[in-house]
């Protein structure tokens, strides 16, 4: 009894945070299936947004503050020839991951052609929004753009944007977090803090200081989280319920083979060769971070939460401070698999066959697209051009 306790006590919050989950996934859909008149327009007078939005909030406050300390005293504390052999392998990792899932979605949607089924010769409707021309030269520069702000203020609160329209290429920026922009500055500012440990001892005296007082709110905000992941879910399924369509079940399954595979196969096979871990009890720690992340489709927000289970299950704090703000914003496995899916997908309802360097140049440009997304809700848009037999094909898609 006495053990029984002990494990329930030190995981509560895995327990909480997934019972809230599916208990969201259950209410959702009772109530979409009782009130088929909701949408998610109508949800706000119901309340059944506002203590997800809540949640939203919350991270959104604390974690700027902690990513940025958190890489500054990252750098500072692990500064050294064998730090820096870990950072070079750490952007190696997530470069090579990345272009494993962005391969794996491509296979995927090449082998089970879930658009082959939809219309041919008539074009998809696309949100007028992003219907626009966007080549592969925008998105890098638009990555360079905001790896390099040019304002240390407005990164925080604003992100640039390329897109072609009637007036010619105009390089906008929108209201967002610019997590590269802040994980670049912050890196800089590590590096120079490191070779001058005693001129900066009063800085990371203070950046120590804002760095514990930020981890003891994100304590509070992620006991919260259950109450909020469960709200998030419940609002979405009863809003919008489970979309019935032959096509969009299709790419929606064709989507989850390849995630499944790189999730289950991929990141386990390299977790166990090279890291001498047990995959499965290692993603058994990440539970709450993986539902976390699942509630609130946000990579960025979901940091906090991923901190404190990457060193629940051993890794070192010093590894962890460096390396999860950046793979939350640079390793994004999935949204790069499922953008490739998507626009190949949208290439086989329009009747379009594409040309191997095509299919090559859209997993690259997926791949570029998925380092330089936001880690924020719906923030995996593409755009993609591809010149197939003198037509245009726009391909959009939204997570």
């Amino acid at each position: 009894m006495g053990s029984c306790r002990k494990v329930l006590k030190r995981n509560a919050l895995t327990i909480a945070t997934i019972s809230a989950f599916v208990l969201g996934i259950v209410i959702g859909v009772v109530i979409r299936e009782t009130n088929p008149e909701l949408t998610p327009e109508h949800n706000t007078p119901y309340g059944l947004s506002i203590p997800g939005e809540l949640l939203l909030r919350a991270l959104n406050l604390v974690v700027i503050p902690l990513v940025s300390t958190s890489l500054i005293l990252g750098i500072v504390n692990g500064s050294g020839n064998s730090f820096n052999s870990k950072a070079f392998y750490t952007v190696v990792y997530y470069l090579g991951t990345t272009l494993i899932a962005v391969s794996l979605g491509l296979a995927v949607v090449l082998i089970l052609t879930p658009g082959a089924g939809g219309p041919t010769g008539d074009k998809v409707a696309l949100n007028s929004d992003y219907d626009r021309k966007t080549d592969l030269l925008d998105i890098v520069k638009d990555t360079l753009n905001n790896f390099v702000p040019d304002n240390i203020v407005g990164m925080a609160l604003q992100r640039t944007t390329t897109r072609n329209s009637e007036e010619g290429r105009l390089v906008k920026t929108h209201d967002g977090m610019n997590m590269l922009g802040i994980i670049s500055v912050s890196i800089a500012v590590g590096i120079i803090v490191s070779k001058q440990k005693e001129r900066c001892a009063v800085f990371i005296e203070f950046v120590t200081a804002v760095n514990y007082i930020v981890n003891k709110m994100v304590r509070v905000v992620l006991w919260y989280a259950p109450i909020g992941i469960m709200f998030l879910v419940i609002s979405e399924l009863a809003g919008n319920g489970l979309k019935k369509s032959k096509e969009l079940m299709m790419y929606i399954a064709t989507v989850l083979v390849g995630l499944s595979l790189h999730f289950f196969i991929v990141l386990p096979s390299i977790l166990g060769s090279l890291g001498r871990r047990n995959p499965f009890k290692f993603y058994k720690n990440l539970l709450p971070a993986m539902a976390t992340a699942f509630g609130t489709a946000s990579s960025t927000v979901t940091i906090p939460m991923t901190l404190k289970c990457t060193q629940r299950a051993g890794v070192s704090q010093r590894i962890t401070d460096f390396v999860v703000p950046i793979g939350a914003t640079i390793n994004m496995d999935g949204t790069a698999l499922y953008e490739a899916v998507a626009c190949i997908f949208v290439a086989q309802l329009n009747g379009v066959e594409l040309t191997k360097p095509e299919v090559i140049i859209t997993g690259i440009t997926a791949t570029i697209a998925a380092i330089g997304a936001a880690g924020i809700p719906s923030a995996g848009i593409i755009t993609l051009v591809s010149e197939t037999r003198g037509t245009p094909l726009t391909c959009t898609s939204s997570w």
